[in-house]
């Protein structure tokens, strides 16, 4: 019988306690690298070892318990509202296809920096902060530095006036050298650009990327960007900005497994 994977418990508890949900897409495609069986012999254990329970709006997403949060303290974030974390397991997905590439050296989450407005300052280097980004992460180089990138989901099309508040935000964040939009459809693309299509924007190189977040793909990442007129895939983006091979998605696999035994899995626990 196989041993049991505790750091597969303990990379969904850290995903869970910083974003504040968990969803059964996230955890199969990047924290569970085994046979489909496997799969949910391990989300079921999340349950069943008390430090996760079901959410009411989905069977299929996971918020931490009292038991769980106790791992963490206070800086455990509070369970996410079901209405965000379609919204949020997008921009998730996005960041662990270059956080498990060993691409991402840190990163901070919108609900993080709201809580610290030392910190947001800090980490987007504006002297004001009218909106804070869904995700800024810092790409690691091959010269040992980092390229600060920020991330934005945009699931509808918000109005021009809002796309223009949004646009001149971002004037004034120095410390932010990429921007990247994942939007829904071609109108919010459309819109999304204009607003960054001033001379200003183009003089101080504040033109973000564009894609399409349905065709984001973690595995090939030849999801198509485009700045303006230029169009790149995401994997020659990452590339470019980093100087670094971009690597496939590596895990640990084992579809081979034998039988896990939740049973004993829950003794390693209590141990």
């Amino acid at each position: 019988m196989r041993h049991w994977r505790n750091d597969i418990v303990s990379e969904a508890l850290e995903f869970a306690a910083r974003w504040g949900f968990l969803t059964q897409d996230l955890f199969f495609e990047f924290m569970c690298p085994m046979s489909r069986a496997h799969k949910f012999r391990y989300w079921n254990s999340l349950v069943e070892c008390g430090h996760f329970r079901r959410s009411n709006a989905s069977d299929k997403v996971l918020i931490l318990t009292p038991k769980g949060r106790n791992v963490f303290g206070e800086v455990v974030r509070p369970a996410r509202q079901s209405i965000y974390i379609e919204h949020d397991a997008i921009a998730a997905r996005i960041i662990l296809a270059l956080k498990n590439r060993n691409l991402i050296s840190r990163y901070w989450l919108e609900d993080e920096l709201m809580r610290n407005p030392v910190d947001a300052f800090s980490v987007l280097g504006g002297e004001q902060v009218p909106r804070i980004p869904d995700v800024v992460f810092d790409l690691k180089t091959n010269a040992g530095d980092s390229v600060r990138c920020s991330l934005e989901i945009e699931r509808t099309t918000k109005s021009r006036s809002r796309y223009a508040k949004i646009a001149l935000a971002y004037l004034g964040y120095s410390k932010v050298s990429v921007m990247l939009f994942a939007c829904d459809s071609e109108p919010a693309e459309t819109v999304v650009r204009q607003s960054f299509s001033g001379k200003a924007f183009v003089d101080k190189k504040r033109v973000p990327g564009l894609f399409n977040l349905n065709e984001f793909d973690p595995v090939t990442l030849n999801t198509n960007i485009r700045f303006n007129d230029q169009e790149m895939t995401f994997k020659n983006l990452l590339s470019i900005l980093t100087k670094l091979e971009v690597k496939p998605l590596s895990f640990s696999r084992d579809d081979k497994e034998t039988a896990v035994s939740l049973k004993n899995a829950k003794k390693q626990e209590t141990a």
